[in-house]
């Protein structure tokens, strides 16, 4: 129980600071946005940190040849920037487009004519039952109401899925296969010219008798360790 009291205190205490109450009030004011901006900020976070660690990791891989090492970890990083680039522009772009587009999909029941239609019949069947009814209700105020939630459920959906699945899964892969391969060329040439000078320099002895086999980015494979294998 110390522990749950001390976790308690730190969390109460830490409500009351500038940063947390600002948050509460961007929930208060509008929770759509402020949901849609926390989610994609942790996927973009979460992604940040993935390819800090990938590129450290490929910076230290010992399993990469030296000479390789830089390019594969280039390839981490431009990947990992890219997703958070093509993440934020979906999400951004998405949540200027996504209101306009839930009317254009829910027009017959969310458009002026079916506004009219629907908030009539809903006055002619109350009146039947009794006429304050409809006075009490404020059906319009309603019916604004279940739309405003309608287009935020739909821009929540809508912006999120851009973000993470079209920016994520669809635009990098088609951007990225073609500038790591750009990339390679450029790193082939210096790694070319860098072993034309030191031609005549005695291979190390970890390297003596091996052959550096560098196979083609057009692999199944999305190991990058296979592009670079020493065979006997």
């Amino acid at each position: 129980m110390a522990i749950i009291d001390s976790i308690s205190k730190v969390m109460g205490k830490a409500s009351y600071t500038k940063p947390l109450k600002k948050l509460g009030n961007a929930f208060a004011k509008n929770p759509e946005k402020a949901l849609g901006n926390a989610v994609v900020t942790s996927i973009i976070l979460k992604d940040g940190i993935g390819c800090l660690m990938y590129v450290t990791q490929s910076l230290n891989n010992k399993r990469i040849p030296d000479e390789k090492r830089k390019f594969v970890a280039a390839l981490d990083l431009t990947n990992g920037g890219l997703m958070i680039l093509a993440q934020i522009a979906m999400f951004l772009a998405m949540r200027k487009y996504s209101g306009p587009l839930f009317k254009k999909v829910y027009n017959k029941s969310f458009g002026k004519l079916a506004r009219f239609e629907n908030i009539e019949r809903f006055r002619m069947n109350a009146a039947k039952a009794e006429k304050a009814i409809a006075k009490r209700l404020g059906i319009e105020k309603i019916y604004d109401k279940l739309e405003k939630d309608g287009i935020d459920l739909f821009k929540f959906i809508l912006d999120t899925s851009a973000a993470t699945i079209i920016g994520k899964r669809v635009i990098v892969p088609l951007i990225a296969t073609p500038f790591a391969k750009k990339v390679e060329k450029w790193m082939g040439k210096d790694a070319n010219q860098n072993g034309e000078a030191n031609s005549t320099t005695t291979p190390e002895p970890s390297m003596q008798g091996t052959k550096l086999d560098v196979t083609s980015t057009q692999s199944d494979s999305t190991n990058l360790l296979d592009k670079y294998k020493q065979n006997a």
